[in-house]
């Protein structure tokens, strides 16, 4: 989720909305633009009271943002994202390990990851 502040929007005005969405029990992230600032709600799990944030001063709008893994996408971040393993090896080290490409193990890795946080999964 996206909070869009008004243009001239104060910086105590922008405090509010973080000390808001951290009370609420979910991260926040201001990203200030040229033109107004937006907060970046981190860990929605599509329960957020958003008339709650919508009602606060210097708030333009909320935009629901629904594209998985947003935060290391390429609009997010333009740098690669380095992943450790556990014992330390990155997925570059574990491709050369398994004479495969790095973006082969990479997506191996996800869909481990997709198939251990399945609700659920026998233990």
């Amino acid at each position: 989720m996206l909070i869009v502040m008004q243009h001239g929007a104060t910086a105590e005005q922008v405090e509010h909305v973080v000390e808001t969405i951290q009370d609420m029990g979910y991260g926040a992230r201001p990203m200030p633009g040229a033109q107004r600032t937006a907060i970046g709600l981190v860990g929605n799990d599509g329960r957020v009271d958003e008339s709650r944030l919508a009602a606060l001063t210097g708030v333009k709008e909320i935009i629901h943002v629904t594209q998985p893994y947003k935060q290391v996408s390429r609009e997010w971040q333009q740098e690669d994202t380095v992943v450790r393993l556990p014992g330390g090896l990155t997925t570059e080290e574990i491709a050369r390990a398994y004479l495969t490409s790095q973006p082969a193990i990479a997506q191996r890795i996800a869909r481990a990851k997709r198939t251990l946080a399945r609700p659920g999964r026998p233990a």
